[in-house]
This record gives C-alpha cells, structure tokens and sequence, in this order.
C-alpha cells in the first residue's frame, strides 16, 4: 500500500467520525454549549473505542504476568547459569534459550498486543487530524457561500447599472456581518475552538496556519489567500483578538496538563518486565539497563503530550478520555492481581504447611 492510499484511507476515517458520529449527536446534544456536540462525539467514541480494545489491553497485561512469574521462577536458574558461563555470551545465550524454551517464555509475545495498539493509535491520529482538517474546510466553504450570496444580494438592490463605491462597501459590510452571525465556534468548556489546539494559538485560523504544512498545521491548499482573508478575516477580528486589540488564546493548556498527568500516573502503574543478566554484564550495569527501560516507560507520555500540545482541542480531549480510562483499568487490574496473587501465597502456604 503506498503512502498515497494509506492518505486517503486514514482521511477517510476522519470523515466518517465527522459525517456520522457527529452529525448523530448534533441531532440530540447541540444544545451543550459548555461541551459542545463534537466534545460530545470526541468523548463517546474515545470511550466506545477503548471497549473495543480493552480485550487486547486485558490480553497484552495477562502475557505480561504471566512473563513477569515465569521470569521469578527462572530467576535463580539464570543467576546460576550467568555464574557458570562468566563471560562466554554465546554459551550464556544458548543456555537462555534452552531455558526460556523450557519455561515457554516470549519477551516478544508481550510487545504485540503493544504494537497493535500502536497501529491503532497512529491511525486514530491521523484520522482526528483528517476530521479538523475537515471541519475547517467545511467552516470556509459554507461560510464564502454565505458571503457571497449577501454580497450579490446587496449589489442587486442597486438601482445604478453600475454599483457605486459606498454601495460596494455597504455590500462588502452587510456580507462580513452576515458571516460573522453565521459562524457558531464549536466550544469545549473554557477552549473557544475545539478544532484548534487547546493552547496560546487563535481560536480562528489564519491562512498561514490554515494553508500551512508540518506540526500542528492543517494543510489545506486548495484556497486562494485573498478569498480566505476575505471571508475569514472579519471573523478573525471578533475571535482572535479582545476590545484592546490584543490576541487572545483559543485555551489554557489544561487539556495538555491533565493528558500528561494522567499518561504519567498510568504508566508508573504498569510495572517493566525484569530484564534477565547478560554474558560479562556487571550488576551496575544491569541497573543502568533497567534504568534506561524506565526511562523508555516515561517517554510515550511525553510524546503524547507533545502532540496534545500541537494539535486541536478535540485530540487533546481524546488523549484525556483515553487515559482516564487506562488509568482507572490499571487501577482496577493491579487491585485484582494483587487479590489474585495473595490467594496463591496463602495456597502455596498451606500447602507447605500441610506437607
């Protein structure tokens, strides 16, 4: 599949959550001022799309454990055998094999269930993306249709052959007022625009940020510059700016705040696999190994935080949905196991004692 098709796809599925999910909840949700019918949308399907998967995440957490026991059984076989073979790696590594063979440990079968949910994850993205990108074309289209059918309609009412001046500019004011009652922003809570980034951009894009390519920008070439800031503009002029004339912020950053949180708190609960002692590796350099896989857990939070900082409000909002939602399931299943485990020590407990 080329990158064309891949484009074209992943398009398609921001359209589909634009044309079908939202216009479903415009029908019974638009009087949600404070939230907002896509608000409303972005949060039903962040949470019917964490159901979905929620078997793959119980089926990536079960793999784990059951890697994360079979290595404590295993642990005093491979301290043994890294004692035996010193700094022979390959007798060591024959020996690890022969050994995870035995126990039928996988460290790779635990990564899958992760990298599907990659997968998921980077078309979700980028079909969020496609749904902005969208809706703000479909803001311009409707919105020169508006202009222009209350610019013709002035010019018409002329009685001169040709139109004077004041009459275009009568024409030309009566249209801009026209716009600017016809644009209803799409709010989510204290953020303007929820198709914009929930930071210290403008709530309306300009043609830079509007036509623009790369992070953060929406891409959307085929406008003319003069026909975008003529429509556009007088919108600009209410949204971005306050009665000082100084630009105002579409957010505060708190869904960007509260996503990073929550993506920390979620991954301090998940614990990383134990990592098994190489041939001729000192035990300062074990912990720096582990260290580092520490540090590899904490840096997709970072990562997502960067990109609920560069992209809209609605994504940001997704991220928060889906965090909350991971946070409280690795709340729920630590709880679980934790019970699960102690009922095992108490049978293998009384059992001993039995005996």
């Amino acid at each position: 599949m080329d990158f064309m098709m891949l484009a074209t796809e992943l398009n398609a599925i921001g359209k589909l959550i634009y044309n079908n999910l939202y216009q479903w909840v415009q029908g019974w949700a638009s009087d949600y001022a404070i939230i907002g019918a896509f608000g409303v949308t972005v949060i039903l399907f962040s949470l019917f799309l964490r159901m979905g998967l929620l078997p793959l995440d119980i089926w990536q957490k079960m793999l784990s454990r059951k890697n994360a026991k079979k290595m404590e059984i295993m642990k005093p076989e491979l301290d043994k055998i890294n004692k035996q073979c010193g700094e022979n790696r390959e007798l060591l590594m024959q020996k690890q094999r022969i050994l995870y063979k035995k126990h039928k440990y996988s460290a790779f079968s635990a990564c899958l269930p992760s990298l599907a949910t990659m997968a998921v994850f980077i078309i979700i993205f980028s079909g969020f993306n496609s749904a902005v990108r969208h809706h703000n074309s479909l803001v311009y289209e409707n919105l020169s249709v508006r202009y222009e059918e209350v610019y013709s309609t002035e010019i018409a009412k002329s009685e001169n052959e040709k139109p004077t001046e004041e009459e275009k500019s009568a024409a030309v004011k009566a249209a801009e007022d026209a716009v600017i009652a016809a644009y209803q922003p799409e709010r989510f809570l204290l953020t303007t625009n929820i198709f914009m980034p929930d930071t210290w951009v403008s709530p309306i894009p300009d043609i830079q940020r509007y036509q623009g390519t790369g992070i953060g920008k929406l891409g959307i070439t085929e406008v003319d510059k003069s026909d975008y800031n003529k429509v556009m503009q007088p919108i600009m002029d209410v949204y971005n700016t306050n009665e000082e004339g100084k630009k105002v912020w579409n957010g505060y950053l708190i869904l960007p705040i509260i996503s990073f949180a929550l993506s920390i708190i979620s991954s301090r609960l998940i614990k990383p696999p134990e990592q098994p002692q190489m041939a001729g590796q000192t035990e300062e350099q074990l912990k720096a190994q582990r260290s580092q896989a520490k540090v590899m857990n904490y840096m997709m939070p970072v990562m997502m935080g960067a990109f609920t900082l560069f992209y809209s409000t609605a994504f940001a909002l997704y991220m928060v949905v889906g965090n909350l939602f991971s946070t409280s399931f690795n709340l729920l299943f630590n709880v679980v196991t934790k019970r699960m485990d102690d009922k095992e020590r108490e049978i293998m407990l009384s059992t001993t004692i039995k005996k």
